[in-house]
């Protein structure tokens, strides 16, 4: 049976009284007998002495006289009297029965020593006194007992006075037990109430009062509240915190429980791995790449691995165990950027290598020649300085190029972009390359709108301009064609440099702007590129706000073309 607190008190506290009650008893029986006894015996003592005096008063108390008298004392003592002389010879009783020596009777024998001078007995479940008297020449004994039925119903009316006094007693401690309880139930319902609305949101603080062991309690459970609260502000601040880390982490992050299930996973290793919200689910369950499976399956021990998801995404994986030991951490990478950009490193090394290795060569051969006497020869000497200068000039047009990518990259080349008219900048550019045009006899063609504006920097658009002309110069026929035009878009302007010269295949065209990348590499040598001016040119178009890129020209040729920020007309 499931008993409130209140109900329990309450039962509690009526066994508890009636436990004390019923010790309470079983004591008082002893001790109200006790007193009973000696009450009574005070009482047959103070009659034994108003007998003694009536006593000494008759000559002669063997005979119908001292029975009468005998029996006038036991009537008004309500006792029994019994009368002896010295000898122990009865001289009167109203209970006989047979006494036999009555002088070896303990309260007879002190009712004779002249010490004592009485005695008193408890014997047979009667109260006996004795009391000496003056009879005749010697002494007399007169001894009253008080009856059985006497004390035993003086026992009774005692008792079931205390039998009322602790029916009394006990009716009104459960009363007082019974209101308690309910007072103290009540506040516990008060305060459990408050607590559930606390539990609940709906009230911060429990309403108890002031006073009080429940007020003390009442405010207890509100500082632990507090704490509470505190404490879970703090938690909600730390997972905000740690969620918003988490959230704004390129790398991945998946959190495993000893079951290898997952217990957290965040946006980017979710991209990584294309899972779904599989929080709670089995890690195998949706990873199925066989090199992360194998590293989570040998945690605790730390380990790390690269691989490759079916996307093609180039991940680094390392697991490491949590510090209570019950699961582990798999940290995801993706270092598909790394790994091109090491690529990328390290075909820059080899390329620049190679472009640096023949003008250094050449420079270095003719050198050698001139030192070993073809100095004084004037007609070869001077092809070979001929040759050192374009060497050196080619050596110093790679470095320059390398000098201005590397800027670039690194973010130092400023750009400072104000409204430029296309028409002035590309008519510029033609006039800086005329003389390589009239070399191959190409005609160069600019088609621009006097009321066309980007906005650029001037530098950086000259250096473009001049770069995709002169590309288009070097790698048409003689006799061929090349174009400038520009148009404007929705808020952008689209600069042209077309040509009608061989072309460039569609697969070479995504690469066309990587450092040193050649279509033909031994044409471009052959005509002095150096492989970074079209790099360079994606860099600075980029650095503007704008596009760049390329497409065929039908019938034959190349189209390159730039879009940059429209400005418009003061």
């Amino acid at each position: 049976m499931n008993l409130g607190i209140g109900s329990k008190l309450f039962l509690t506290s009526v066994g508890i009284i009636v436990v004390v009650e019923a010790t309470a008893a079983i004591v008082l029986r002893s001790e109200v007998r006790e007193t009973l006894h000696e009450v009574t015996a005070h009482e047959l003592e103070r009659h034994a002495e108003s007998a003694k005096v009536g006593l000494e008063t008759m000559p002669d108390l063997d005979g119908p006289k001292g029975q009468a008298l005998a029996k006038q004392i036991a009537l008004a003592t309500s006792t029994e009297v019994e009368i002896f002389d010295a000898e122990g010879n009865v001289l009167a009783d109203t209970d006989p029965g047979g006494f036999g020596d009555v002088l070896s009777l303990p309260e007879v024998r002190a009712a004779l020593d002249p010490e004592q001078r009485g005695g008193r007995a408890y014997r047979g479940g009667r109260v006996l006194v004795a009391r000496p008297f003056r009879y005749g020449d010697g002494l007399g004994v007169v001894r009253l007992a008080a009856t059985r039925k006497v004390l035993d119903r003086a026992y009774d009316r005692l008792w079931v006075l205390l039998t009322i006094g602790a029916g009394i007693g006990l009716v009104v401690a459960m009363a007082m037990t019974f209101t308690a309880t309910a007072l103290i139930r009540r506040s516990l319902r008060r305060l459990a109430t408050s607590a559930a609305q606390v539990a609940a949101g709906g009230a911060r603080r429990i309403a108890f009062e002031p006073q009080g062991e429940m007020g003390e309690v009442g405010d207890f459970i509100n500082r632990m509240a507090d704490d509470a609260e505190r404490t879970v502000r703090a938690l909600v601040h730390e997972r905000a915190l740690l969620g918003s880390v988490l959230d704004g982490m390129s790398q991945g992050v998946i959190a495993l429980d000893g079951d290898r299930r997952m217990t957290l996973v965040n946006p980017a290793a979710r991209d990584m791995l294309a899972l779904p919200l599989p929080v709670g689910e089995a890690f195998i369950d949706h990873v199925r790449i066989p090199a992360v499976v194998s590293l989570v399956e040998s945690a605790p021990v730390a380990g790390e691995a690269e691989l490759t998801t079916p996307a093609g995404t180039r991940i680094a994986a390392r697991v490491h165990p949590q510090r209570d030991g019950a699961g582990c951490i798999l940290v995801l990478e993706d270092v598909t950027d790394l790994r091109r950009l090491e690529t990328i490193r390290r075909d820059f090394v080899a390329n620049v290598s190679h472009e640096l290795r023949t003008p250094v060569s050449v420079i270095r051969a003719n050198a050698e020649t001139l030192q070993a006497g073809a100095k004084d020869d004037p007609a070869f000497a001077g092809r070979l300085v001929d040759g050192l200068h374009r060497n050196a000039e080619r050596l110093a047009r790679i470095i320059a190029d390398l000098l201005d990518l590397s800027r670039l990259e690194a973010g130092q080349y400023r750009i400072e972009r104000t409204p430029i008219d296309v028409l002035p900048a590309a008519q510029q550019a033609v006039a800086a390359l005329e003389r390589n045009a009239a070399a191959k006899q190409v005609t160069v063609q600019v088609d621009v709108g006097e009321d066309v504006r980007v906005t650029a920097d001037g530098k950086a658009l000259d250096q473009i301009l001049v770069n995709l002309i002169d590309n288009a110069i070097k790698y048409t026929a003689p006799a061929g064609h090349v174009w400038v035009r520009a148009r404007p878009l929705d808020g952008r302007v689209r600069v042209v440099v077309a040509d009608d010269g061989p072309g460039i295949a569609p697969h070479h065209r995504e690469r066309i702007f990587e450092r040193f990348y050649r279509v033909d590499a031994g044409r471009s040598r052959e005509v002095g590129g150096t492989g970074l001016g079209l790099a360079i040119v994606k860099h600075l178009v980029e650095s503007m706000g704008g596009t760049v890129g390329v497409d065929g020209n039908e019938p034959t040729g190349t189209v390159f073309w730039i879009e940059l920020p429209r400005a418009t007309l003061a």
